[in-house]
């Protein structure tokens, strides 16, 4: 799981007994569109989707709003060790031939309390569809970092990440920038799991890109997507995306920006098996000191 700044994406090619959905997701991809100059992020994700081009290019170091937007987002991982958050993860796997044209079989529901605490997202409670287990992942898809640990990979100096295509745009009503960005191998800390049995596995670091909404007002960060490319041939896995939406979350008399959606997407090199987990973080409760939090029952390391 996410060691220093790290999205950790852990697979299995074990699916447990399935179940009807009344909302699977329904195609494979996970960018978001934009619409004259809005983006649009429904529950079902779009088709792959671009906006206009801007002209300004570079790595983000001399970027004002990247600049800002870095100091904003660690001073937000700060406060996060103030709140508890049930998260709930629908997996879903693949069951036709097409990538393309998938048909979406939800797998189970896993639910878990979570909570950000010395640098990492730490998981109690961990249910899949209702029983206790130890370890989500050993029966299909499971993915952490989406809390945090994306963002601040994202934005730290040490990911050498090239931002461009600078624009402005609007997102779940506020005025935004949007910029592409690249990630290269060498300056990874995306790692990806593939899990053959419980002991047995490959892990790879894949140089990716994607998107990032930047707040105009406040500099907060109101949505990611990451896309892995390149991946090598030997590699079980040749497609990996992810996603995570931020919005205002009601805690008392007050609201904050907080991660409310994610979904992740991962299919097996040389195989119609793709899977697709769709995250949400509900019911969030401030955390205190006097609580008594054991973490006997986190989802172990591998």
């Amino acid at each position: 799981m996410p060691v220093f700044f790290a999205l950790t994406l852990a697979l299995h090619p074990v699916f447990g007994q399935s179940y009807e959905s009344p909302t699977p997701p329904g195609r494979s991809g996970l960018s978001a569109e934009d619409v004259n100059g809005a983006t649009c992020t429904p529950v079902v994700p779009p088709a792959s989707g671009t906006g206009p081009d801007g002209e300004v290019r570079g790595s983000g170091s001399d970027d004002d709003v990247i600049l800002q937007a870095r100091q904003v987002a660690a001073s937000f991982t700060e406060t996060l060790a103030n709140y508890i958050v049930k998260q709930v993860t629908t997996r879903y796997r693949s069951i036709s031939a097409s990538r393309a044209h998938p048909s979406w079989l939800a797998q189970d529901v896993v639910t878990a309390d979570l909570i950000y605490l010395d640098g990492k997202e730490n998981y109690l409670n961990v249910m899949a569809n209702g029983r206790p287990t130890k370890d989500a992942s050993l029966t299909g898809s499971w993915s952490d970092g989406e809390f945090a640990s994306s963002l601040l990979a994202l934005l730290s100096p040490s990911s050498a990440t090239e931002f461009r295509n600078k624009r402005q745009v609007t997102i779940v009503n506020r005025p935004a920038y949007k910029y592409d960005y690249s990630i290269d191998q060498p300056h990874s800390v995306w790692c990806i799991q593939a899990w053959r049995t419980q002991t047995e596995g490959q892990s790879y670091r894949p140089a990716h890109n994607g998107s990032i909404w930047i707040d105009k007002e406040t500099f907060r960060v109101l949505r990611i997507e990451m896309a892995a490319h390149d991946t090598p041939p030997s590699f079980p896995i040749d497609a990996a995306e992810s996603s995570v939406d931020y919005d205002f979350v009601p805690i008392g008399d007050q609201k904050y920006l907080l991660p409310v959606h994610s979904e992740s997407l991962t299919c097996w090199r040389g195989k119609e098996q793709c899977a697709h987990n769709v995250i949400d973080f509900r019911n969030y409760r401030k955390y205190t000191s006097d609580e008594s939090i054991s973490f006997e029952d986190t989802v172990p390391e591998k």
